[in-house]
């Protein structure tokens, strides 16, 4: 136990010296004023509709919640990579906290920030944002609760370790790994298609091989702004969201572990 505290103290004291580390602490903060304060002034000036404003506040509130794991995914995928190009894992392997302590740490790590940024991201944004976000007379955050909230940032964070691992296991170097993660930043984006009418039946679930898609939706459920026939409880959207997003966790590990023993 001791020697993952020592290394919690390390990665704390390496936050001021790490500059993507304290850009992705302090980024759900830019999201929050971005959410609050310039996003609904654009919508109200440039929406013609009442329908498209609201269309267009749920894509936003959707991309600021998927943007929050892909962005602390990043950091952790560039951390192993740092160790990657420096071929310290090896030596990590030899010592007694091993290599699958050390991923397992700094996995837990970066799911915890991906938790908060997640969390704050919406909760920041719902408590800042005022009327930013009526129409008709009906504020869009008010469907959403709390616990959704919460809920939906503990299984999305998920998606943290799953790309994080595959992005270092891709990646010969930071450099590939750069370009890995610019083309893939389109995965945050894909679950907004969900608020499409033509997404709303059984072709919605060709989107679950995204594992965001699944909290996703069921924030959106829960808080009613998305009814249809085919759609799961808010419950089964987040229990299978954990479940596909923990049995990826685990087979991206043997894939990253297997590539660096290559």
């Amino acid at each position: 136990m001791g020697k993952y505290i020592r290394m919690l103290i390390y990665e704390f004291k390496n936050i001021v010296r790490d500059k993507m580390t304290l850009i992705m602490l302090l980024y759900p903060l830019l999201m929050i004023a971005l959410g609050s304060y310039v996003i609904p002034v654009l919508i109200d000036n440039y929406g013609t509709t009442s329908a498209g404003q609201e269309m267009a506040s749920l894509v936003i509130i959707i991309v600021f919640a998927n943007v929050a794991p892909f962005a602390t995914a990043a950091m952790l995928g560039f951390s192993l990579l740092d160790h990657k190009d420096e071929n310290t894992l090896d030596t990590i392997r030899v010592t007694p906290l091993s290599l699958k302590g050390y991923v397992t740490f700094k996995t837990i790590y970066a799911y915890v920030i991906a938790v908060n940024a997640s969390f704050w991201a919406i909760q920041g944004v719902r408590l800042l944002s005022g009327d930013g976000y009526t129409y008709n007379g009906i504020n869009l955050w008010s469907f959403f609760s709390l616990s959704d909230i919460l809920f939906f940032a503990l299984v999305a964070g998920l998606f943290t370790p799953v790309f994080a691992m595959l992005l270092a296991a891709m990646s010969k170097n930071k450099i590939e790994g750069f370009a890995y993660m610019k083309t893939t930043g389109m995965l945050t984006l894909i679950p907004a298609i969900i608020v499409l009418d033509a997404m709303q039946d059984f072709k919605q679930y060709f989107i679950g091989i995204i594992p965001t898609f699944w909290p996703t939706k069921g924030l959106l459920v829960g808080a009613d702004l998305l009814d249809h026939a085919h759609n799961l409880n808010f419950w089964g959207y987040m229990i299978i969201g954990l479940a596909y997003s923990l049995a990826l966790t685990v087979l991206c590990f043997k894939v990253f572990e297997n590539n660096i023993q290559n």
